[in-house]
């Protein structure tokens, strides 16, 4: 019994020591090779096809293969299990025909007969966004406008010449977006030549759109003249150690939800209004808004969703009348996922850090006192809460 057990042993030990190859095919082989696959359609895409074909009848079918070729040379392979019917091809730069060649392979990795398949893909959508780019002269510098009617991934790269005089980048975007607008600012108000790139995930790029433009004259408001004023029936921001003078400090990192303006939770509703002084009369462009930028908050609790911005030049009534005041623009929080609140994608979250723009409209009256009116939140939460605000424009005393 004793010798018996000494032999199991060592025969464990032999086995154990033996290098096993998970990566190499399994079952048994039955010496044949796949069915043809037969392409039953094709779906034409932005920039490839959805393919449906019927799988051939082999029980130890695999999975089915499309191989092609990229206007760039890349081989490019899309594999689907046996249980699917469909595949996608993508990636193609223009409309031309294209080749795709299909094949079935079994748990051996036995490689089928191949089929052949021409498609014509859709117009892709470097190109969609290529047709409808516009671009033209803002304040600081230049507005950037396309559309991605496919919300493909597309770097939308802006250059323009550096101090030594060469070519380089100003500005990369990333987005998946439908509707894409920025801007690229920094700029003296003289004439500039920038250009704008476009390119999709496979490098499919377009050429470069030129354009001459003179950025509009702007400055930033000097916030060190920014304070609160505090009317009769304006909502304190003072809420869980917080104020409003927060909201021009400089600080809108994410991570820093604690350093913020806040109205109380008890015994809100809606709207909510605060009021501050810009210590300066100024003909106002643009401002950059930051809400609370925390995981646990980013697009919903407290944070706005539209808002109202009025404005005046003179100084305003202690009661907070809104005789005399002036409504300059509605705004929205913009969430480029458009997913529930509680839910973001990385893009929302890099949006959101770098701040919202809002631009004034051109014929905005130079104003002194500003006077934001909070009309709902991203979670219908009944209080607000925001990081920091910056205005940009043009002092006139």
């Amino acid at each position: 019994m004793k010798n018996i057990f000494l032999f199991i042993c060592v025969v464990f030990v032999l086995v154990s020591c033996r290098e096993i190859n998970l990566h190499t095919p399994y079952g048994e082989n039955d010496g044949g090779i796949p069915g043809k696959v037969q392409v039953l359609s094709y779906t034409a895409l932005a920039g490839g096809a959805e393919i449906i074909f019927k799988s051939p009848e082999d029980e130890d079918l695999m999975a089915v293969v499309a191989k092609y070729t990229l206007d760039s040379g890349v081989e490019m392979e899309s594999k689907v299990s046996s249980y699917s019917s469909k595949l996608t091809v993508e990636g193609f730069g223009d409309t031309n025909p294209k080749k795709i060649t299909l094949y079935a392979i079994d748990r051996m990795e036995n490689r089928g007969d191949t089929t052949e398949l021409e498609i014509i893909p859709l117009t892709p959508s470097y190109i969609e966004a290529y047709n409808t780019l516009e671009v033209s002269e803002t304040f600081g510098g230049i507005a950037v406008a396309m559309k991605n009617p496919s919300a493909s991934d597309l770097s939308i790269e802006v250059i323009t010449s550096d101090s030594l005089g060469q070519w380089a980048t100003a500005q990369q975007n990333y987005t998946s977006s439908k509707s894409v607008s920025f801007a690229v600012r920094g700029y003296e108000s003289k004439e500039r030549t920038f250009g704008v790139i476009i390119r999709d995930r496979w490098d499919n790029v377009t050429d470069t759109v030129f354009s001459t433009v003179k950025p509009w004259e702007e400055y930033e408001l000097d916030k060190s003249k920014f304070s609160e004023l505090i009317l009769d029936n304006d909502i304190p921001m003072n809420a869980w150690w917080n104020w409003l003078g927060k909201i021009w400090n400089g600080s809108h990192n994410y991570g820093d939800g604690g350093d913020m303006a806040h109205s109380p939770q008890e015994n809100s509703t809606m709207p909510i209004w605060f009021t501050f002084d810009l210590g300066v009369t100024a003909h106002l462009s643009r401002y950059m808004y930051w809400q609370r930028l925390d995981d646990n908050y980013l697009y919903q609790h407290g944070n706005m969703k539209n808002w109202e911005v009025w404005g005046r030049a003179d100084k305003p009534t202690q009661d907070g009348s809104w005789d005399g005041w002036v409504k300059l623009m509605d705004c929205e929080s913009y969430k480029p996922s458009g997913l529930p609140a509680g839910q973001f994608s990385n893009e929302d979250k890099e949006y959101a850090t770098a701040g919202e723009e809002f631009i004034f409209p051109i014929e905005t009256p130079a104003v002194r006192y500003i006077r934001f009116k909070a009309v709902s939140t991203f979670s219908g939460a009944a209080f607000i809460h925001l990081m920091e605000v910056t205005f940009y424009g043009v002092p006139v005393d």
